[in-house]
C-alpha cells in the first residue's frame, strides 16, 4: 500500500510540475509568438486568429492539456515507473518545444542543429533510462532518491523545451511591441525593452507613432515625442526621421528635425505660444541654436536646460583631446538621453 501511494505521489508531482511549466511557458513567454504563428497560420481566417488573440487564457490552458495527454502514450510505450516516471513526459515536452519554434519565417522555425541537439538528447535521455531501469536497485532511501530522480528528469525535459522553443529575447520584445501597438497600449509599449540597446527600424518607428499618440496635457498633440524621443536607443535616426516626415502631425516634423540634427529648421518651424510647458527636447534643441525666445516664455526650464548644456560642456572639455570615441563613451552614462550628446555624437 505504501509503494502505491509512493508512486500515486509521484505520477501526481510529475503531472503537476509539467503542466506549471507548460502553462507558464505558453502563457507568460510565448504569447505574442504564438499569436504571431496563429496569425500566420490563419491569415484566411481572421475570426478565429482573433479569438486566439483575445482568448489566449484558455488557448494556453487547451495546450497544457493536450500536452498532459501526451503524458499517456508515452507512459503506455515508454513504460518508466517511480524515479523515472517523468520520463514519460518526453512526447509532451517535444510537443510544447515543437509548437514554439515559430521564428516568422517558418512555424518550424528550429535550425538543424538545434533538431540535432533535441534529437541526441531525446535518445540519450531515453536511452540511460532504460539502462538505469533495468539496474536492481536498494529499497534505501528509496522515496527521496525516486524524488530526486524525476526533479532531474523533469529538469532536462525544461531544457529540451528551451533547445526547440524560441528563446529569441528581441523577436519576443518587438513581437510584443507591434501588438501593444494594435491594441492602443502606448504607454504599455514605451515601457518594453525601455532600457534596452538593440533596437531596429520597426521598434523604433512604433515607438515614435506611440509617442505621438500619447495625451500631451494642455500641449499640442503628440509633443510627448519631445520629452521620450532619445530616452530610447535609435538605429538609424536617419531612416527614423524621413518616416516621420511621411506622417501628418507638425510633431513628428518637428522631431524628424532633431533626428537630423536641423536645429535651424527646427527653430523655425516650432511655435511656442502652442505650449504650455516646452518638451524637454525642444528645450535643449533651442539652445543649441542658440534661440532665445524660450527664455522669455519658459525662464526657469530655460534655467535649468542651459545649466545642463553647460555642465555637458565642462564634461567634454576635461576629454578635449581624446578621440570623439572616448569622448563619447566618457559622457554616456551621464548625458545619453540628453538632445546634446544625439546632437554632438550622432
Amino acid at each position: 500500500m505504501e509503494r502505491k501511494t509512493s508512486d500515486k505521489s509521484i505520477r501526481w508531482i510529475c503531472g503537476i510540475l509539467f503542466a506549471a511549466f507548460a502553462f507558464c511557458w505558453l502563457y507568460f513567454f510565448q504569447r505574442e509568438l504564438l499569436c504571431a504563428a496563429s496569425n500566420e497560420l490563419l491569415q484566411d481566417n481572421e475570426t478565429l486568429a482573433g479569438f486566439i488573440s483575445k482568448q489566449y487564457l484558455a488557448v494556453s490552458l487547451l495546450l497544457t492539456l493536450v500536452a498532459l495527454l501526451l503524458a499517456i502514450p508515452g507512459r503506455i510505450l515508454l513504460r518508466f515507473a517511480k524515479g523515472l516516471y517523468a520520463c514519460n513526459y518526453l512526447f509532451s515536452a517535444l510537443f510544447i518545444g515543437v509548437i514554439t519554434g515559430y521564428d516568422e519565417e517558418s512555424l518550424l522555425g528550429q535550425t538543424r542543429t538545434e533538431w540535432i541537439v533535441a534529437g541526441a538528447c531525446t535518445l540519450v535521455l531515453f536511452l540511460v533510462c532504460k539502462v538505469v531501469s533495468s539496474v536492481p536497485k536498494s529499497k534505501y532511501n528509496d522515496r527521496p532518491r525516486s524524488f530526486a530522480g524525476n526533479l532531474l528528469i523533469m529538469c532536462l525535459l525544461f531544457c529540451m523545451v528551451g533547445i526547440l522553443g524560441n528563446t529569441n529575447e528581441y523577436l519576443h520584445r518587438r513581437l510584443k511591441i507591434e501588438s501593444l501597438y494594435s491594441q492602443g497600449e502606448y504607454e504599455r509599449l514605451l515601457q518594453v525593452g525601455r532600457y534596452e540597446k538593440e533596437t531596429d527600424v520597426t521598434v523604433d518607428l512604433l515607438r515614435a507613432k506611440a509617442m505621438l499618440e500619447l495625451p500631451a496635457d494642455g500641449n499640442p498633440k503628440g509633443s510627448r515625442i519631445g520629452d521620450m524621443l532619445f530616452n530610447y536607443s535609435i538605429l538609424v535616426p536617419s531612416g527614423l526621421a524621413n518616416e516621420l516626415d511621411y506622417i501628418d502631425n507638425p510633431q513628428a516634423y518637428l522631431a524628424s528635425c532633431l533626428l537630423k540634427r536641423d536645429i535651424t529648421s527646427f527653430a523655425d518651424s516650432i511655435n511656442l505660444d502652442e505650449y504650455k510647458t516646452l518638451p524637454a527636447f525642444y528645450m535643449q534643441a533651442l539652445i543649441l541654436a542658440d534661440d532665445s525666445r524660450a527664455s522669455v516664455k519658459f525662464p526657469q526650464q530655460y534655467q535649468e536646460a542651459r545649466s545642463e548644456y553647460d555642465s555637458f560642456l565642462n564634461a567634454l572639455e576635461s576629454v578635449k583631446d581624446e578621440l570623439q570615441r572616448i569622448q563619447a563613451n566618457t559622457t554616456y552614462i551621464t548625458y545619453h538621453t540628453t538632445y546634446y550628446w544625439f546632437y554632438t555624437f550622432r
